[in-house]
């Protein structure tokens, strides 16, 4: 073999016998005696879950061969197994890694309501997306939450035209529909780049909310960390760190997905803070957006934090949009019967309210046909993750040990024929039936948060506020 100009032949040599190397059993051993080691430690340190009745397979390892290594493809079918079975208690069901303990809706509030540091969101979080490696962001370092919660919610009338105006716009290019003229369309993709155009003229403003390239970043990004994260939970957390090294050159793309964000984002986050130094906390034109008020609240001057924590914001956001946009669209669909109470629904509010967010509260219809959506396909399995930080007995008496990870069977609960008349019939008004005969303003709006609905949660830590 000839060496490469400007290699030392006995450069080569060396190359050359590690290749032989990594070509050898021993790294394959060297592996696979990692793996049992670490999947040995996970089950030593895993709480004593006996007194919990299981549902399917009875092992994490039966589990990985029953799910070929996928750890979604058989949760509906157990979880809802274990709903019908154990109604007035709780269940597990085996994942890859480790148990689930789905608990009853009487547990409900009982949960929502204690302490992040007793069962907290944020560690069970962590646990699926792995973010201090696959976002570079600590799971406790959230304080982007106030800013939706409040921030977000005091702009949303001011922020609604603009909104609109981008919501109009990507119709017209994504959908480009023309009066009479049947085409056809993938509704997923058409819906996440309108989801991706909407959220990013709320995060980032104009021109960048426009640009097809940082879309399609975002776009692309939830796949990419889930497949990171699925890797390295096979690792203990201690052991976490240490794999990472190898794992952020391997397994992640923290580090060019950060230099991508950052090509877009840079020269925004510049531009603002020559203005801000210059011009304090006010200047002609200044943005109205998510990115400046994480810049205006100064608990983060990194450009590359800041570059990360909008990434990681659009990873939260456009897939769970995009998802019940979709959804309601296909249901439209199929049920074209409903669409001229809709539009004439709409074209009425708007005549009297105009294109407002007192318009969006008029429009009972359009809001159950949304709500209905969720509650009939939803956006999970199961809501309200949790992992128990320290040993917890619930009110009913349920002991939940150290290290526990809690959910609750949404999908099931939303189907269920105690709370929901006809709940495996799809019934657009249902909502809107229900708010006209109760009489009462919001309890049964789209974005109420209530135990019967969880798809934006439910305590402290809802997706609305």
């Amino acid at each position: 073999m000839t060496a490469p100009r400007g290699c030392w032949p006995n450069q080569l040599l060396v190359n050359a016998h590690l290749m032989d190397f990594l070509l050898t059993p021993y790294l394959v051993a060297g592996i696979c005696a990692a793996l049992v080691v670490a999947c040995s430690f996970k089950l030593l340190r895993r709480p004593n879950l006996d007194h919990i009745p299981v549902v399917g397979p009875s092992s994490l390892l039966a589990s990985y061969w029953f799910t070929k290594g996928l750890e979604v493809d058989h949760t509906e079918r157990f979880v809802q197994e274990g709903y019908d079975k154990y109604k007035s208690r709780a269940f597990r069901v085996a994942s890859l890694t480790h148990w689930v303990v789905y608990l009853h809706r009487s547990h409900l509030q009982d949960v929502a309501m204690t302490p992040e540091d007793h069962l907290s969101f944020n560690h069970a979080a962590d646990n699926a997306f792995r973010t201090e490696y696959t976002f570079g962001l600590n799971i406790n370092d959230d304080y982007h939450l106030p800013l939706i919660r409040l921030t977000l919610s005091r702009n949303l009338s001011v922020l609604y035209a603009d909104l609109r105006d981008e919501i109009v716009a990507a119709c017209n290019e994504y959908l480009d529909l023309k009066h009479n003229e049947w085409k056809t369309i993938s509704a997923v993709q058409a819906t996440l780049k309108i989801a991706s155009r909407a959220s990013n003229r709320i995060l980032v403003g104009l021109p960048l909310c426009r640009d097809s390239d940082w879309l399609d970043m975002n776009i692309n990004l939830p796949r990419a960390v889930v497949d990171e994260a699925r890797i390295l939970r096979l690792f203990p957390s201690f052991m976490v760190p240490s794999v990472s090294a190898v794992a952020l050159l391997f397994v992640t793309n923290l580090s060019e997905r950060t230099r991508l964000g950052f090509v877009f984002l840079g020269p925004v986050i510049k531009e603002r803070l020559q203005h801000m130094e210059a011009e304090g906390t006010d200047w002609d034109n200044k943005p109205n957006d998510f990115l400046q008020w994480c810049m205006d609240s100064k608990e983060e001057t990194s450009l590359t934090s800041l570059t990360r924590r909008i990434i990681a914001i659009n990873f939260a956001g456009i897939h769970t949009t995009s998802n019940t946009f979709s959804e309601a669209l296909l249901n439209l669909a199929e049920n074209p019967q409903y669409a001229q109470a809709l539009r004439e629904e709409v074209e009425a509010v708007v005549s009297n309210y105009g294109w407002t967010k007192e318009a969006l509260s008029k429009m009972r219809k359009v809001d159950s046909f949304l709500k209905e959506t969720q509650r009939f396909e939803g956006l999970s399995v199961l809501g309200l993750s949790r992992k128990a930080m320290s040993d917890i007995t619930l009110a009913d008496g349920t002991f939940i040990p150290q290290g526990t990870f809690l959910a609750f069977p949404a999908h099931a609960m939303h189907h269920d024929d105690a709370v929901y008349e006809n709940p495996n019939m799809f019934k657009p008004f249902r909502f809107a039936d229900m708010r006209n005969k109760e009489f009462e303003g919001s309890r049964h709006q789209m974005v109420a948060i209530t135990p019967d609905l969880l798809s934006f949660g439910l305590g402290r830590h809802t997706w609305w506020a």
